[in-house]
């Protein structure tokens, strides 16, 4: 089924606002790690987590004591994402999209984990995104990567309907906890 770009448009307007409204509310709430998940980060070789804006939650904190190497996305070109290596105290620049991201310079990493933003999510772990197609195009370009959304709880909708290009997740991270759709997949080493 196809969804006509307006509904779509007119969902992500409201879950933005709604995503705003939630975050003020939650400011001072912090993500609980659960052994599961932690488990994962602490598996993983390389994490590529994302800088919060638009009320989004922060991952920073999930990854603070991560030994590997924690990544960024960064647009090299519109439509073309990739990650690139985040150390402490390395600068920024702001990028195409108006988000800051790694220099040119920095390494290009390959992330085993994702920690995916989002606007929306339902119970299939389907997920609306900004609607550019950055995070579905990757995720398809590297299958192996273990998947996970982090939301507010309240960003979740009765149902989304994917379209063929859409890429669910494996799980998903809320303030009320850790929901795994793909157990095997986010137990392989």
């Amino acid at each position: 089924m196809v969804v006509p770009p307006t509904a779509l448009n007119d969902l992500r307007i409201e879950l933005r606002k709604r995503r705003q409204i939630i975050a003020k509310q939650n400011r001072n709430i912090l993500f609980t790690i659960a052994p599961q998940l932690l488990d994962l980060i602490q598996r993983a070789q390389a994490i590529g987590i994302y800088l919060p804006m638009g009320g989004e939650p922060d991952p920073l904190p999930l990854v603070d004591k991560f030994p590997g190497v924690t990544s960024l996305p960064a647009l090299a070109e519109k439509s073309k994402m990739t990650f690139r290596r985040l150390s402490p105290g390395d600068p920024l620049m702001t990028s195409s999209w108006g988000g800051q991201q790694p220099p040119e310079t920095a390494d290009t990493v390959i992330p085993d984990l994702i920690i995916v933003p989002l606007l929306g999510f339902d119970a299939a772990f389907n997920r609306i995104g900004q609607g550019g197609g950055h995070y579905d195009r990757y995720l398809a370009a590297h299958p192996r990567a273990i998947r996970i959304g982090l939301a507010w709880a309240g960003q979740r909708v009765d149902s989304i309907v994917a379209q063929p290009w859409d890429i669910s997740m494996d799980a998903i991270l809320t303030e009320t906890g850790f929901h795994v759709k793909d157990l095997i997949r986010c137990q392989r080493p």
